[in-house]
């Protein structure tokens, strides 16, 4: 903005003196944009006293353009003068300013005398006495939280008084200050705060706890032992606040933060943006932690020289490896604004008050804000929002016209909670869909398709949510899937189409991230759902960690080319899993496979009524079971099954490096695999148990293993049924009997 400070017209009209009135820098003179009935020339003169120059002055002789005269010359002079001695002014001001807010610094010492005191103030001073004397101090603790995922990484103790009537924290230091008692505080604060740590030690978990500390006040050697005792336990847990304020000397500075060192403890800049704030003085501390005062932060998305300072602030951090933490945040538009910029810590009343019980989590919606406001910057954009819930049917083509982004489902207010979202045939569509923590209700999707960057779902469950959706017509996902948390339960009905397209270096279609348990997968649709993934690796229904999957009908088909893969279960976590009035057809070719199961867990697996066929490629394979568990339990009832593994290292049925025990009953059996050790039933621990009752199994083998591929004979029970099993083209078991025999 440019100051317009002084206005002379030769008729007097219009004149002015003062320095309240503005205009954009980028008009330099509103006037230069006024119609003329005339040519006007304008002289432009830097104003300058010295080396600073303040601005321009301008003239203009109407249309009878000519060069400076002595008049002007004069003039421009007292101008110059004019504007040294207002910025004289200016200066005295800020350095009055400026000695106001030294006196009046929480950590300043009083002068006042007791007898000065209104009584209130008395009563108060006696207060801090007896406080102060039979240490009647406590701490709340206010979570300090982690943008990149919502987690709580820290708490600051907060000091609260044990009495009846209360004071606060900043009259107690006034008055500890005025007693000379200020290092009794910074001794209790210290001593009573990790003594709680101490206590409560699981409660915090693996969280920091932020002490604020008065620079240059000492505690007596016998106190700073028993501390050092505590430093010496908890150091990596505690990170020391100072504040600017008390601008120590560089000797005194320099020898506090030799002191943190020694005892391997990180320090954090309090109040940042007010008092000494600067970065020269920044350097001097070079803390590991930067708390943003929040008075550069109140509503700070509607103050663009707010956001510049703080932008410059975070930047300065993130250069010198400093965690920038916004403190003080106190509404969404500012939690947004701040981690827009790049905050990597939030501290507020918006994202968890102070409390005298250790909070281990904050909102499921807060955290669900947070870590949608860290993806819009991830991404590089903000996202346009769609607020569900005015109507109960939604046009996804009106929304993808408009440029919206995002869908959510399950904000306050919704007057409708069962949404029906309606695409077009073979529309593809950029929005993503995101439902809001707590929410319950029905969600139809009808011939809609939702995209969304690589490695993010495309719908987005939030904690805690209990969701429907219903499928009618041809449904598509492209570059992502269905996050469902651990806390969150999904059902799938309808008799419409689901196809996701997972094409991403890690990827999951229907459950959670490979770090990750997915909450209770419910399949109830009749319906196909259908999977098609590349990459290197991917998990089709489930989670890294597992979680609960009930597929109680519904059609099934795996298209997979990845390096490794599981279709329904787990990578790395136990499962159980229940199977039953279902049609899976898959085909995988992939170096390390498992169709049903777990990749590297125990299996519980259970198959019934159902029908499967599955043809797989690849280095290592289990077609139901697991690969690197150490035990698969398999129930095979009431099926049809045929696996065909193309394998080095393989078995179609059972836990290939661990031990296994099958039972099959009433079972069309149809099983193929040839590999250098390949296997149809159980692996390569000899503890394999395998039972069969009233099924026919038709078994051909192809394996350097020979008769070994099959399961040793005491461990090997047929009852009624029709067993072939060819090994390396030779006859294992007669075809009319139910008997094992030798080639």
């Amino acid at each position: 903005r440019m100051l317009h400070a002084i206005r002379y017209y030769g008729d007097h009209r219009n004149n002015m003196a003062r320095i309240d009135a503005q205009f954009p820098s980028a008009e330099m003179l509103p006037e230069l944009h006024r119609q003329q009935e005339t040519p006007c020339a304008y002289f432009f003169t830097p104003v300058f006293f010295e080396n600073e120059c303040f601005g321009y002055a301008v003239v203009s002789y109407g249309s009878c353009p000519r060069s400076y005269d002595e008049i002007y010359r004069r003039w421009i002079g007292s101008v110059c003068r004019g504007f040294e001695m207002l910025r004289r002014n200016l200066l005295l001001k800020q350095m009055q300013e400026h000695l106001e807010r030294i006196q009046n610094s929480k950590f300043a010492i009083a002068e006042h005398s007791y007898e000065a005191l209104e009584p209130q103030e008395q009563q108060e001073y006696q207060l801090v006495t007896r406080i102060l004397d039979k240490n009647l101090l406590d701490y709340h603790f206010q979570p300090i939280v982690r943008v990149a995922d919502g987690e709580i990484f820290a708490y600051e103790a907060l000091m609260r008084s044990r009495t009846e009537q209360r004071i606060s924290p900043l009259s107690m230091i006034r008055y500890a200050a005025m007693q000379g008692r200020l290092s009794d505080v910074e001794r209790a604060t210290f001593l009573n705060v990790l003594e709680i740590l101490r206590t409560h030690e699981a409660e915090f978990g693996e969280a920091r706890i932020f002490i604020n500390s008065i620079p240059g006040v000492s505690i007596s050697d016998a106190d700073s032992v028993q501390l050092q005792e505590y430093f010496r336990i908890y150091a990596s847990r505690v990170v020391v606040e100072l504040t600017e304020e008390a601008e120590l000397k560089d000797d005194d500075l320099n020898r506090l933060k030799a002191y943190f060192d020694r005892m391997h403890i990180d320090i954090a800049i309090d109040d940042y943006g007010t008092g000494y704030s600067n970065v020269s003085n920044l350097l001097r501390y070079m803390p590991n932690y930067v708390k943003i005062d929040r008075s550069l932060l109140s509503g700070i998305q509607n103050h663009l020289q707010k956001q510049h300072f703080v932008r410059e602030i975070i930047d300065f951090c993130h250069d010198n490896n400093i965690m920038a933490l916004a403190e003080g945040v106190e509404t969404a538009e500012e939690l947004q604004a701040v981690i827009h910029l790049g905050a990597d810590l939030i501290q507020g009343y918006y994202t968890a008050r102070p409390s005298s019980a250790i909070v281990g989590r904050i909102s499921d919606s807060v955290r669900s804000e947070i870590l949608r406001f860290h993806q819009e910057r991830v991404d590089g954009h903000n996202r346009k929002l769609y607020i569900a819930g005015k109507t109960n049917r939604i046009s996804l083509s009106k929304l993808q016209k408009d440029g919206c982004t995002d869908i959510v489902i399950g904000q306050e207010g919704m007057v409708y909670k069962d949404i029906s979202l309606i695409g077009a045939p073979q529309m593809k569509t950029g929005i993503h869909m995101r439902i809001e923590a707590g929410y319950s209700g029905r969600i139809t999707l009808e011939d809609a398709s939702f995209s969304n960057i690589k490695n993010r779902p495309c719908i987005e469950l939030g904690e805690h949510t209990d969701v429907t959706l219903v499928l009618v017509g041809f449904n598509s996902l492209y570059d992502g899937g269905i996050l469902v948390p651990e806390s969150a339960r999904l059902i799938i009905e309808g008799d419409g189409t689901l196809e996701l397209n997972l094409n991403a270096p890690e990827s999951y279609g229907i459950g959670n991230t490979h770090q990750a348990r997915h909450g209770e997968l419910v399949f109830e649709q009749d319906g196909p759902v259908n999977f098609n993934s590349r990459g290197k690796k991917g998990i089709c229904i489930g989670s890294g960690a597992g979680g609960v999957i009930r597929i109680n009908r519904g059609e099934f088909n795996f298209n997979i080319n990845t390096e490794t893969c599981v279709g329904i279960g787990a990578l790395s976590g136990d499962v159980k899993l229940e199977l039953k009035c279902c049609h899976i057809e898959a085909d995988f070719s992939v170096t390390y496979g498992v169709l049903i199961g777990s990749l590297e867990g125990n299996a519980t697996v259970s198959v019934r009524n159902s029908a499967v066929n599955h043809f797989g490629a690849g280095k290592y394979f289990s077609g139901i079971g697991t690969l690197h568990g150490k035990t698969a339990e398999v129930t095979l009832a009431d099926a049809g099954i045929s696996v065909n593994l193309r394998s080095d290292y393989a078995t179609c049925i059972g836990a290939l490096y661990g031990s296994s025990a099958l039972q099959i009953e009433n079972v069309t059996l149809k099983l193929t695999t040839s590999g250098q050790r390949a296997l149809v039933f159980g692996g390569y621990d000899p503890h394999t148990t395998v039972r069969i009752v009233n099924s026919d199994t038709h078994a051909n083998i192809n394996s350097t293993l020979g008769k070994d591929t099959f399961a040793p004979p005491e461990n090997f029970e047929t009852i009624d049924g029709r067993q072939i099993i060819l090994i390396n083209g030779e006859e294992a078991v007669h075809p009319q009997s139910s008997n094992y025999i030798l080639p």
